[in-house]
C-alpha cells in the first residue's frame, strides 16, 4: 500500500467524495453516541467551513482511492498566526496505517510555511483513539471545551511550531488546562449552552465593556 498526500485542488477528488468519507469515518463515533458535526455535515457546510482553509487528501496510489482527509484553517488574531486542524477522517479498512500521521506531517509543513506559530485541534474526551492520535503526534492537552453542535466535552490540543518559553513548559500547560477545565465546567453545560453562572458571567462582561 502506497499512500500519497495532496492538497485537494491538486486532485480530481470532489467535495461529495470528501463528505462521503467524513460520514463513513465518523459513523464509529455515532455508534459511541457521540454527536460529531462531521457525521451530518453537508456539502454546503463543508465548503463554508473550509473556504479560508487548505484541504488535504490521502490517496492510495495503487487503487487511486481517497482514504483520508484533513483541513488546516489559518487564523489571524492580535498579530498572531495559528492553524486549526479539523475534519480528520480515515476510510474504514485503512485506519491504524499511519495515514493520519502522514496527513498531519503535510498539514504541519504548510502551517509553518504560512507563518503559523502553533496548531490547535479538538476532539471528544471519550474518543480515545482520536485522543491517542493527537498525543502520539506531538499535541498537548491545554484546555476543555463544549460546543452547541455536540453532546460531549472536548479536549483542546496545541502543537507548538516555534519555540515558546510558556508553551514548551509542561507545568504551564497543566495549569492552563486546569484553569480552562474549571472555567468551562462552571460556565457551560455539556451541550455548549450556558449554565446560570455562565449567563451571569456574560452579562457582567457586557456591562464592563459598556
Amino acid at each position: 500500500m502506497k499512500i500519497k498526500i495532496y492538497k485537494l485542488n491538486e486532485t480530481a477528488i470532489t467535495i461529495e467524495q470528501i463528505i462521503a468519507l467524513l460520514h463513513e469515518s465518523f459513523q464509529e463515533r455515532l455508534n459511541q453516541g457521540l454527536k460529531y458535526s462531521c457525521s451530518f455535515m453537508t456539502k454546503e457546510q463543508f465548503i463554508e467551513k473550509t473556504k479560508a482553509g487548505i484541504v488535504f487528501v490521502a490517496i492510495d496510489i495503487d487503487s487511486n482511492l481517497l482514504v483520508g482527509t484533513s483541513t488546516l484553517n489559518i487564523h489571524y488574531k492580535r498579530n498572531i498566526i495559528f492553524g486549526y486542524m479539523e475534519f480528520v477522517a480515515i476510510k474504514d479498512g485503512y485506519k491504524h496505517n499511519n495515514i493520519g500521521s502522514l496527513l498531519l506531517y503535510e498539514l504541519t509543513e504548510v502551517a509553518k510555511k504560512e507563518g503559523c506559530g502553533f496548531i490547535l485541534s479538538d476532539t471528544s474526551t471519550l474518543a480515545t483513539s482520536a485522543v491517542r492520535y493527537h498525543l502520539k503526534n506531538g499535541f498537548k492537552i491545554i484546555g476543555l471545551e463544549s460546543y452547541r453542535s455536540t453532546n460531549y466535552w472536548s479536549y483542546v490540543f496545541r502543537m507548538q511550531l516555534v519555540p515558546s518559553v510558556l508553551w514548551n513548559n509542561t507545568s504551564y500547560m497543566k495549569l492552563h488546562y486546569w484553569q480552562s477545565y474549571i472555567f468551562i465546567k462552571l460556565t457551560r453545560n455539556i451541550d455548549g449552552t450556558d449554565t446560570k453562572l455562565g449567563t451571569l458571567y456574560k452579562k457582567m462582561r457586557k456591562l464592563c465593556k459598556n
